[in-house]
């Protein structure tokens, strides 16, 4: 099928904290606390949970990981500041985000500004069913490409290797992935093998013409908009 993916298409790595998988969506950089004089009564054996809401992450995204600093002032235990060990991937927004605290404040819960990493490249987006999983999950992160249809995945559900295969999501089973692609006029086709430059694709779906423009087989793909007989893989902002 010729060369492997460049690692562009996986996202940009760069920006990472922690396990250094910046792909799909933007990770959080920083985290300022904006009442570190009056937050009150937490322990200094505080645990923090971090999450966000389905409109502010990506499915199968990799969650953001972090520790809170208690500093013990005024007779009681105040969260001074909010680390971040691991900055996660697909965050689209800061307004969904919410840090749970273990034991929870006994008098005035911390505030903070959660600010994003910014210009990671997008990446590919697809669907995977880890043999870890009991489901499908929708987008993650790929780390590496073993092979023209292989590749090891990072999803919700952990990490494994997974085999790309022209089957829809629902009809996944344990160890597949699939990605689609359309032409310009729509119609949706399914990526079984997949090099730097062209894709095996497989007629799976018409668009609103009801026809195709690109028989099965191999075919010039892009991120960018579908155009005469190269076709769009869908990417993660």
């Amino acid at each position: 099928m010729g060369r492997p993916l460049k690692k562009r298409f996986f996202g940009d790595k760069k920006y990472g904290v922690g396990l250094l998988q910046s792909v799909g969506g933007e990770g959080i950089a920083s985290l300022t606390v904006n009442n570190t004089a009056t937050n009150s009564g937490y322990s200094t054996t505080t645990v923090v949970t971090w999450s966000a809401s389905t409109s502010t992450q990506i499915g199968g995204a990799i969650a953001a990981t972090g520790t809170a600093t208690v500093l013990y002032t005024g007779g009681t235990g105040r969260i001074q500041s909010l680390n971040i060990t691991n900055s996660g991937t697909g965050f689209l927004s800061t307004s969904g985000i919410t840090i749970t605290y273990t034991p929870t404040s006994a008098g005035t819960a911390t505030t903070f500004n959660a600010i994003l990493t910014s210009a990671r490249r997008n990446a590919i987006t697809f669907n995977s069913y880890l043999s870890t999983g009991s489901s499908a999950v929708t987008n993650g992160d790929i780390i590496k490409q073993l092979g023209s249809r292989t590749f090891l995945v990072q999803n919700s559900q952990g990490r494994g290797k997974v085999k790309l295969v022209a089957t829809a999501t629902s009809s996944l089973t344990k160890g597949q992935m699939n990605i689609t692609a359309t032409d310009y006029i729509s119609a949706v086709y399914f990526v079984d093998k997949l090099a730097s430059r062209k894709a095996h694709v497989v007629r799976y779906q018409t668009g609103t013409n009801n026809s195709y423009l690109v028989a099965t087989g191999a075919a010039k793909w892009s991120l960018d908009a579908a155009t005469g007989t190269t076709v769009k893989i869908p990417s993660t902002i």
